[in-house]
């Protein structure tokens, strides 16, 4: 299922497919695997908060990006919709560090911008962990210590925020 087209109604066999795809990413970790299951356990028994699901799974996940994105797919409607409090703050701050990097290479040294696009089109794609993520950026970056501050503290205020940010960052400046 991971990295694979569904079509609109999720099927139990989709379900079967990510559940196959989570255990082989884990195969090497059956811990995770087994508190995966037992997030999954937590939804059946009604014993936790969607919200909570919703954070645990992607702080679990949040070094397969394919993963992730398979996991958002089954979310109902309103779980996608729902933010969290500091959502708008954080918005602002990605907006921040992206008006900062396009402002400094504008004329520096436009390969900047484009390396960076590359490595936020890679991450959103979920061809690169969070880490990897911090590393190319940190490399592109070089020299550039209050970026590379800056970038580092919008991505790490929260674990679950990483991927809108990338997104809206991607979007905003790789158009």
């Amino acid at each position: 299922m991971v990295g694979r087209r569904v079509s609109q109604a999720l099927t139990v066999g989709d379900a079967q497919s990510y559940l196959s795809d989570v255990k082989e990413a884990f195969h090497d970790e059956p811990s995770k695997y087994q508190e995966f299951i037992n997030i999954l356990n937590g939804i059946r028994e009604l014993s936790v908060d969607k919200d909570s699901i919703v954070e645990r799974v992607e702080e679990l996940l949040e070094d397969h990006q394919d993963l992730l994105h398979g996991f958002h797919v089954f979310l109902p409607d309103e779980a996608k919709r729902n933010k969290h409090p500091h959502t708008k703050k954080k918005h602002a701050d990605v907006e921040e560090f992206m008006n900062n990097l396009k402002t400094r290479f504008k004329s520096l040294d436009k390969d900047v911008v484009a390396t960076f696009c590359v490595v936020m089109t890679r991450f959103k794609e979920g061809r690169m962990s969070v880490k990897e993520l911090q590393e190319e950026v940190i490399d592109t970056l070089y020299y550039h210590e209050d970026l590379i501050e800056e970038f580092l503290r919008v991505f790490k205020k929260k674990k679950d925020f990483v991927i809108s940010a990338a997104q809206q960052l991607h979007d905003e400046i790789c158009k």
